[in-house]
Formats: C-alpha cells, structure tokens, sequence
C-alpha cells in the first residue's frame, strides 16, 4: 500500500466505485447522486456557495486521511489538522438553522473563497523559501483556490495568493543565505502560480458568463411570462362584452379592472353620442371628470378628431391639455375604431407618483385595439360575435406562440393562423435568412417547389413591405414569387386582393407574412387588418423566443473554440447510442485520443498556438470521420469519437486515419511555427459493459496503455 502512488489509488477506486455490478446498483447510485445533487445545488447562490466549501473543507480532509494512509511521512498530517474541523464547522453552518441568513450576507460570500484558501495553504504550506520546492501537500491550494474561483471573494483570494507567492520569490532572491533553489526549480514554481491563478482566472470567468446567461434567460422568461399576463388579462377584461349587460354599465366595470390590475391612477372612456361629442361612461381616479368633451379639444378631442393615438409626456407643456386633476402630469388618449367609425376614446392619465409611460401606452393600445371589437357588437351581435371570437383565437395564437420554442411549429401555426383568421386562399411566409436573403419558408396554395424561391426588397408587394417596414395592401398585384408558379395557384392570373405584413424584432425585418384571396371585390376590412397587425406582431415574439432558444441550446452544445460537440453532448450521446446498439444488437465503437506532449506546447509557444493546434486537431478529425459518426472535445487536449455501426476492426480504422491526419497537420506552419503534431488513441467495442460510460471507462483505459507504450499508436482493449 505505501508503495502505490496517490494518483494511481484515486484512479483505481474511482474505475472500481464507477463500474456498478448491475442495473439496479446504477439505478440506486444515480438517484443518490439526484438526491445529494438537490441537497447542494439551489437557485440560492449563496446557499450552494455556503455548503460547496463545507464540501470542499471535508475533501481537503478525506484527501489529506487518504494520502497519510499511503505516506508514511507526516506531510499531509497538518492538512487533516486544520481542514477537518474547519469541514466540521462549516457544515454545521450551511445546514444549520442560520445557513439562509448567513448565505444573505455579502461578507460572508466575499470571505467565503479566501477562507478556504486559507485552510488550503495553512494545511497544504507554501514553498520552501531556500529551495522554492513545494510541499507534497501544495495541490491543496489549487484545490482551494478552484472553489474560491466559483464565489464573489476570487479576486481577494487570488489576490491573497499572488502576494505571498511574491514575497516567497523575493524572500527567496534576497535573502541572506545563499538561495539554493535551481533554475529547474524556480521555473516550476512560477510556472505552478501562473498556471494556478490564470486556471481559476478562466474558471471565475466562465462562472460569471454561466450566471450572467442564466440571469439573462431568466430575464427573458419573465418577461415573456409578464406579456402573457398582460394579454390573457386584458383578454378577460374584453370578456365582459358578452352582449348580457349594457354597454355603459360593463365600460365602468373595464375601467375599474384596469386600475385594479395594472396600477393606472386615472383612467377614463368616452364614447361619441348622437351629437357628435364625446361623452364620459367610465371613469377612476378622477373626483370632478370632464362629463362632455368635443372632438379637437383637448387631448381626448384631438385623438378623436385625428383617430390616432396621443401621447404627451409632460402636459403641462401642451396648449391643447385641459386640466382635470392639478397634479396630472402625463397623458394618452387612444381612438377605439372600427372600420373608419370611432366607437370610443381610452385615457390613461399620470401624476409624478404614477406616471405614463411606453408600457402604459402600448397598455392602452392593445385594449383599444381589443375594445374596438368588444364595443361594436353591442350594436350589432354577429358582428360582435365574430369579432370577439377572432380576438380569442389570436390570443390562443399568441400563447402557444410565447409558450413554443420550436421554429417549425411556431411557422406553421402561424400559417394556420392566417388562414382562418383573414379567410384567405394563399398564405405564405418570407424569412430573412443567415445571408441576408428573404426566401420563402412555408406556407400554403401555391406548388411545394415554390418553397425557397428568393423576394428581393422593392420588388412586388412582398418586397415593398420589407422596405416600407409596414403593411402593404393592394387589389391589383399578386404575391411575389416567380410568375411561372401563377397557372398552378388557385385562380390562376386573376387578380388578389393582397396583404403583406412585416414582422420586425429589434426593429428588424425577420420575415413578411403575405396573404392574399382571390378576386378584387373581396377585399380585406379594418376588423381584418386590425387582426392580421395583432397576429404578426405575436408572430415576432415567438420567432424572437424559437432563434434565442436555438442560440443558446446551440452554444450550449458546442465546444466554442474548437466547434466540435462538447462533453455535455457526449454525456447524453453516449448512453442513447448504447441503448440504440443493445436494441439493435449492432456494434459500437467507441475511441478515446489525447494529444501527445500537448502541454510541451503550451509552455513553448503559448496558449495562442495551443489554441490554434487545438483547432487544426479538430478540423482534421472531423475531415477523418464518416458521417454520422460524432467527433467530441471531451476536455483539455482529449477527444472522444462515437462510431455507431462499427466493429473493433472498424474503429481501429478511423483512429488510424485520425492518427494520420493529425500527424500530417503537424507538418503545417501555425503561426510561422511548426509545430510537430501525434496523437495517442484508445479504441473499445460494445461488449459486456453495463453502460455508455462504462464503455468509454475501456476505451480510456486502451488510451492509457497506448500512452504507456510509447505514444503515437492506437490500442484497443
């Protein structure tokens, strides 16, 4: 026992404790593992970091035990001294019953990481000062310093450690005895603290990235939760028009609604009478409200008499403003029309406790827009009734929009939307794609070889759109692909009454819905229009949430230096691919590489060239592969290669290949240095291993003792 190294002990009981006997050991382990991962991974960030060192503490101590065991010295006595009541201590404080007040406090998480180190150093000592030699207990503090890297105190941490790294090298240089250190071990131990610090420095970095995304999504998330708010309420508050009721006695009920539910200080509705003027029918907030206003007055008058929305920020510098309330300060009024006819006047107004700004406006405007339906069927009940179901189904689109993260479902739903909504014969969707170019993606009533043909901006209805950046309607014109595909559409050259509609996200132009009937006398009405700028305005949503949504999972998934798939990735693939060959009984292969002397390279010639021969690595494996086969960083300088399909034979094959081809890239300049490249690989078939990761256990163990031989071969098991 004390003639086995600590490292080949580590591996040994980790291949031992990682191979379980049968299913059910798996099974059992992986649901511990579930349960312990829960106990110390919360959305508390301070929680987590609390219990994380309390972890780290008693790992420092099970190591330190561990190492005595094996040494017969007393070198990692002192680790056991100081890390286990420390361990003892702070476990005690992360799952006791202050842990949450103590995880609140920022000195507690600033202190946190440097203490730890502290442990580290105190229990692993620093470098001799004579010889600059580190204890054998020093990877203690890499230990220590890796969890400060993962809190707020990283910097005092390092900062900590570079200090006294520097005054044991100045101590060293200056002191009164002879320094006795050689050049080997001077190097060594500046190479160890730059190494030490720049690690964890990229660490600390990759954590903030982690956590800025994840605030960033969450951000996200519940912004688009708080529109889906906004819009099933107004929704409901549109409901009380169910023609039960008359209408200036639900318009009191809306206004009162709104105040409740969106914190508005005064709000008021007018609707035109049979004179002309604008009369007051709900009203909050207001103690002495303007009963009667005529169309041109005021600002309530002046969004009647121009049927457009009005928005004035400061009131007080307007001269149309009438004052109902001394303290207002803000105001909009918004036009409730139908088809040309104003049916109502929506005023929010705000003091300086509650002003209005674009989120109240845009407030106002969906339920003007929404009201517009609601208020004309008072009048006439199957126009209400249409109206109020055409309002419900592009709320039912705007929610499976929001709720739906996939492109083509968002796009088809989107032209089965269209379709039913505005009652149209041909429905199409232009998308703006990676180079630029609108082509069209998908939709219906025209031939499936039509999909992909390119609008050029300018050019026919669709091309006006993108241009205008607003809808476009005609009578006359046609959609705007090929005249070609014209004897195939329904109505062949007869004339469309035609529709295009942008679809902006960050005041971009994504893509254009196009829609159009045939035949010049069924044109499109207000109501229709109204409803087809509401649905693509949904639209732009859901496609904004599907292309973020397929960035991040992208990026997640891949390697962003190399462009290879990532050890997330493999971690899924690897069980699916072994599940697939178990039901299958077909082969599979499995080959493990890691670069030979790749840290050689690094201390030559710097991490940029590192970086550089890490990328020509990768390109040459994915030029060496077959289809379908899945080339992997795994981490650092190894890689990972599934081969489903394959036998030993085979996969031996392709490592060869890879082995040759990133020989031959050795043999080219990479920054006006050659750079000699080999390649070691561990090759293992599908046989008697209870899972994907056992497999890959073989494959690693082939690569282990093809490095043992010498290097620049390929093994298998």
């Amino acid at each position: 026992m004390a003639g086995m190294s600590f490292a080949t002990f580590i591996q040994s009981a980790t291949r031992l404790v990682g191979r379980p006997s049968s299913h059910e050991r798996a099974d059992h382990l992986g649901s511990l593992f579930e349960r312990v991962a829960r106990r110390l991974w919360m959305h508390d960030r301070g929680l987590a970091e609390l219990r994380w060192a309390a972890v780290t503490l008693a790992t420092m101590a099970l190591l330190g035990l561990v190492a005595g065991l094996l040494q017969e010295s007393g070198d990692f006595g002192r680790v056991r001294l100081v890390a286990t009541p420390a361990a003892l201590l702070l476990t005690a404080a992360a799952w006791g019953p202050y842990a949450t007040r103590l995880a609140a406090s920022r000195a507690v998480r600033l202190g946190l990481g440097p203490a730890v180190l502290a442990v580290a150093v105190i229990g692993g000592g620093m470098a001799d000062i004579a010889t600059l030699h580190l204890p054998p207990a020093a990877p203690m503090i890499v230990l220590g310093l890796a969890f400060a890297a993962m809190t707020p105190g990283y910097l005092i941490a390092a900062g900590l450690l570079l200090t006294a790294s520097v005054a044991i090298f100045i101590a060293h240089a200056l002191g009164s005895l002879a320094p006795t250190a050689t050049v080997q071990s001077t190097d060594r131990f500046v190479v160890n603290v730059v190494v030490s610090l720049l690690a964890s420095a990229g660490m600390a970095i990759v954590v903030r990235i982690a956590t800025e995304a994840e605030e960033r999504a969450n951000r996200l998330a519940a912004q688009s939760r708080e529109r889906l708010d906004v819009v099933e309420r107004v929704n409901e508050i549109v409901g009380r028009f169910d023609g039960s009721q008359p209408v200036r006695s639900v318009v009191q009920g809306v206004v009162d609604d709104v105040a409740r539910d969106f914190d508005i200080a005064l709000i008021s509705m007018y609707l035109p009478d049979g004179e002309g003027r604008l009369s007051m029918v709900g009203v909050a907030g207001y103690h002495d409200p303007f009963h009667v206003i005529e169309p041109g007055v005021g600002v309530i008058g002046r969004a009647a008499a121009s049927r457009t929305t009005q928005f004035v920020a400061d009131v007080l510098a307007d001269p149309d403003y009438r004052a109902a309330r001394a303290d207002v300060r803000s105001e909009v009024a918004v036009p409730v029309v139908h088809s040309g006819e104003l049916l109502s006047i929506v005023n929010f107004e705000g003091n300086a406790e509650h002003p209005i700004g674009p989120s109240q406006v845009a407030l106002a405007e969906m339920l003007a827009h929404s009201l517009a339906g609601a208020l004309r069927s008072a009048r006439l009940d199957d126009e209400r009734r249409e109206r109020l179901h055409a309002i419900e189904r592009v709320m039912a689109v705007s929610r499976a929009l929001v709720a739906d993260l996939d492109r083509p479902r968002i796009v088809a739903a989107v032209i089965d939307a269209a379709v039913e909504l505005l009652n149209v014969d041909v429905a199409a969707l232009f998308s703006r794609g990676p180079d630029g170019k609108y082509r069209l993606e998908t939709g219906t009533g025209f031939p499936r070889d039509a999909l992909g043909i390119e609008v050029h901006p300018g050019v026919g209805l669709t091309g006006r759109a993108i241009v205008e950046r607003a809808r476009v309607e005609s009578l006359l014109e046609v959609a705007s692909w090929p005249r070609d595909h014209w004897s195939e559409r329904p109505g062949g050259d007869e004339p469309h009454a035609a529709m295009a509609l942008p679809i902006l996200v960050d005041d971009r132009v994504v893509a254009v819905l196009t829609v159009s009937r045939i035949g010049i006398e069924r044109t499109f009405t207000e109501l229709e229009r109204g409803i087809a700028d509401l649905l693509v305005a949904q639209v732009s949503i859901g496609l904004q949430n599907a292309d973020l949504h397929a960035r991040v999972a992208e990026s997640a998934l891949r390697d962003p230096l190399t462009g290879l798939l990532n050890r997330r990735y493999f971690d899924e693939a690897i069980e699916t691919a072994y599940a697939t060959a178990r039901r299958s009984a077909d082969p599979l292969g499995l080959i493990v590489l890691d670069l030979d002397h790749f840290s050689a390279v690094n201390n030559e010639h710097g991490h940029s060239v590192g970086d550089a021969v890490l990328r020509r690595v990768a390109r040459a494996i994915r030029n060496a592969v077959r289809d379908g086969d899945i080339a992997v960083r795994y981490g650092g300088e190894e890689f990972v290669v599934i081969v489903p399909g394959t036998d030993d034979d085979g996969a031996v094959e392709i490592a060869e290949r890879i082995r040759e081809a990133v020989g031959r890239s050795g043999m080219e300049l990479v920054d006006g240095r050659l750079v000699p490249l080999t390649i070691s690989a561990g090759v293992a078939c599908l046989v008697d291993e209870s899972d994907g990761h056992g497999l890959f256990r073989a494959a690693d163990s082939a690569l282990l003792a093809a490095k043992r031989a010498g290097r620049n071969r390929v093994t298998r098991i």
